[in-house]
């Protein structure tokens, strides 16, 4: 299953919050779990939130990635397919 994620930063993060949410996003690069695939990740030029597009196996997977991020970032998760997935080829 492939997902579109818009992570976007909770307003007025304190520092400890703020140094939770880069430790959080440092965890995550240097171990992208067994079976996910980050396919792009892009961070806004304002640092404020992120677009990533994540190949997962389930919804449960990408639940467990985010769950170190509750309470520092608001989230919508999109599924998507690519085109070739959407045209039938």
């Amino acid at each position: 299953m492939r997902f579109l994620v818009h992570s976007l930063q909770v307003p007025d993060l304190d520092d400890a919050q703020r140094g939770r949410l880069y430790a959080a996003m440092q965890r995550f690069y240097a171990h992208v779990p067994a079976g996910v695939t980050l396919e792009c990740d892009y961070i806004k030029a304002d640092r404020s939130g992120s677009y990533s597009v994540l190949e997962v196996p389930d919804r449960a997977a990408l639940d467990a990635i985010m769950a170190p991020f509750e309470g520092l970032v608001r989230v919508e998760i999109v599924p998507v397919l690519t085109k070739e997935e959407a045209m039938g080829a």
